[in-house]
């Protein structure tokens, strides 16, 4: 007589917003998940801003989030560059209503704690009982037919594949790297190393909209190898200080009050708005403030037997693009929707077909990623100016060519397009008019499901050829200012 089936059961290692959005598609497609966070809350202390890209709210559509979303979400109507020095502007441009023309969404800002506790809210019972906290894991230990994670409270969680969500220090990755290397399983008291290389760090703080300052706008104040950036919601501002690093580095670094101190002293003079100087709006600050590490890169190894990372776990994106908690989301779309079509097959795949599955994931994702993670850090060098090219082309060339306006249609738009969703929901609110269409649609949607007239390319594409355009675009530029001094 056969042995009955495992059932198939999900180990998701970290709480944060891209676990919840995962319990939000695995609780759809009826896939049983745990969540194991380490921490004793799923709120950061500190809120930080959060960009919702044009796919998210796809997603959020199809898993009945849209109503909750929208509402905590504030539009970005005006973005403006300018000189940190003098407060000179350099360049305006309305992104909300090109991105919506383009995609049928815009871009939206919300406060980090609030998306969390809208996703977390918005769970089913059922499935907010599968969320641990406290449970710090230590170790992964894999078997034939299954997978088990070791955490620090001596707590043993077994199911059939873990996904490592945890973050830019994963222990997940840590342990499957070693795993796949032939090394022991690292110690369970070390602290894991970063994969990532840090050129920028932040100071950030939660303000109220400054007086004379307009409401739904990017401020951006741009300065050599350092920025500043006001962004004003409905009712709320974010405001944030990046400085270059004196040497890049793959340390963690825990910084303290004098260092928040020490920040301001050093940058406290340049203006963040019209009228406004860091300091001052410094001084408006609500609750504690933070300085962060941004680190940046990509990594190669993103599976391993019956573990797979999703998330910060395999790319961490300088902020100023907006794409981390986006890119994370489609991570999670991609292997859900191989994974239910795997599971029609039978509760219990083998470690191969699982691995077969993974490994797609993984080229498929990579497709995109070195565009994704050139555009963020390329965003973050045309703010705080690392080299007099970098300069030239954030106040001159830029302006100039209206770049923010068609990087939006030629770079990021065909990468929008091409984002995937689940497969088998419905898209209730399908945008009624998209300049660029989109790629993937629903299996349940037939009405806009046509070969689109834009054609959409490859991001990477993309970006070499808007590359080779701002190449020559500059050449022009200055044959233009050299013919009108003659």
């Amino acid at each position: 007589m056969a042995e009955p089936q495992k059932p198939f059961r999900v180990i998701i290692v970290g709480g944060g917003l891209v676990s919840l959005t995962a319990a939000h598609i695995l609780s759809k497609a009826d896939i049983d998940f745990v969540i194991l966070e380490k921490h004793d809350n799923l709120t950061p202390q500190i809120g930080s801003l959060l960009n919702v890209w044009p796919p998210a709210f796809r997603v959020f559509d199809q898993v009945g989030l849209l109503d909750a979303v929208q509402p905590i979400s504030n539009r970005i109507n005006r973005g403006v560059n300018m000189s940190a020095e003098d407060g000179t502007i350099f360049s305006e441009l309305d992104p909300d209503d090109i991105q919506e023309n383009n995609h049928g969404y815009g871009v939206r800002v919300t406060h980090r704690p609030l998306l969390i506790d809208t996703l977390y809210q918005r769970l089913p019972d059922h499935a907010k009982a599968r969320i641990k906290l406290s449970k710090h894991v230590v170790n992964v230990i894999p078997a034939d037919d299954e997978v088990s994670v070791e955490c620090a409270d001596g707590t043993v969680v077994s199911g059939s594949i873990v996904i490592g969500a945890d973050g830019v220090h994963s222990r997940v990755r840590e342990c499957m790297q070693a795993m796949a290397d032939g090394r022991p399983p690292p110690d369970k008291t070390s602290q894991p190393k970063s994969p990532y290389v840090t050129t920028y760090r932040m100071l950030i703080a939660n303000v109220p909209i400054p007086p004379g300052v307009g409401k739904n706008t990017n401020y951006e104040g741009l300065s050599e190898r350092v920025s500043t950036q006001i962004l004003t919601g409905d009712d709320r501002a974010w405001f944030g200080i990046y400085e270059a690093l004196d040497k890049p580095t793959s340390e963690r670094i825990k910084y303290t009050e004098e260092d928040k101190e020490k920040f301001i002293e050093r940058w406290g003079h340049l203006y963040t708005a019209p009228g406004w100087k860091a300091r001052d709006v410094y001084a408006l600050r609500k609750g504690d403030a933070g300085i962060i590490n941004l680190e940046e890169g990509l990594i190669d190894r993103w599976t391993h037997r019956r573990i797979v990372l999703v998330g910060d776990a395999v790319r961490k994106l300088e902020p100023h693009a907006g794409l981390g908690y986006n890119s994370g989301v489609v991570d999670v779309v991609v292997l859900a929707n191989k994974l239910r079509r795997l599971l029609q097959a039978g509760p219990s795949p083998s470690e191969e077909d699982l691995e077969k599955i993974f490994e797609e994931y993984q080229k498929e994702r990579l497709e995109d990623m070195p565009a994704i993670v050139s555009m963020s850090m390329r965003r973050a060098r045309m703010t705080a100016w690392l080299t007099p090219w970098n300069k030239i082309m954030a106040k001159y060339i830029a302006p100039w060519i209206n770049l923010g306006k068609y990087s939006l249609l030629y770079i990021y738009g065909p990468i929008v397009a091409r984002e995937p969703i689940l497969e088998w929901l419905e898209e209730k609110n399908y945008p009624p008019t998209v300049q660029i269409p989109y790629l993937y649609y629903s299996d349940l949607d037939e009405k806009h499901r046509k070969p689109p007239k834009y054609e959409v390319t490859n991001g990477l594409d993309s970006l070499s050829i808007y590359t080779g355009a701002l190449t020559l675009a500059a050449f022009a530029a200055v044959v233009f200012r050299y013919y009108r001094r003659v």
